[in-house]
């Protein structure tokens, strides 16, 4: 699981550790990685995957995220946010399908949006934990 809000225990933070906890109680091991306090280093187009067959995805300028052998093959994206209309999530999920294209072993499965989420844990009762964890908990 891959915790992408730069925040303590942010409502971000809160859904992903609900999907967590179902995932762990059906048996699964969960490896958490946190963006918080990383230096990330964003594609340069210098297209070195193309030619080495991997895809790297830097952080901390010396230590890579993932390389050929990645672990992530089924991806959800779990978001957040203030607003609550319909499709508010539609360009983070069109930037993660791009992403997840780069890895062959890995395909998109879904997403999970809590909106109405605009302040400091006001995700605490919202279906969307609930969801969450029946997701991680079907997990095999």
């Amino acid at each position: 699981v891959i915790k992408t809000s730069l925040r303590y225990n942010s409502n971000s933070d809160q859904l992903a550790d609900a999907f967590i906890q179902g995932a762990k109680e059906s048996g699964n091991s969960v490896e958490e990685i946190s963006l918080k306090d990383k230096n990330i280093a964003f594609c340069k187009g210098c297209l070195a995957c193309l030619k080495s067959g991997q895809m790297k995805v830097m952080i901390d300028r010396a230590n890579s995220l993932y390389e050929t052998d990645y672990q992530f093959r089924d991806v959800y994206l779990l978001s957040t946010a203030a607003e609550n209309e319909d499709g508010v999530d539609h360009r983070a999920i069109n930037g993660l399908k791009g992403w997840v294209a780069c890895y062959p072993k890995s395909h998109f499965v879904g997403s999970v949006f809590a909106g109405g989420v605009d302040g400091s844990n006001t995700i605490k009762d919202h279906p969307a934990l609930k969801k969450v964890y029946e997701i991680g908990k079907a997990i095999q």
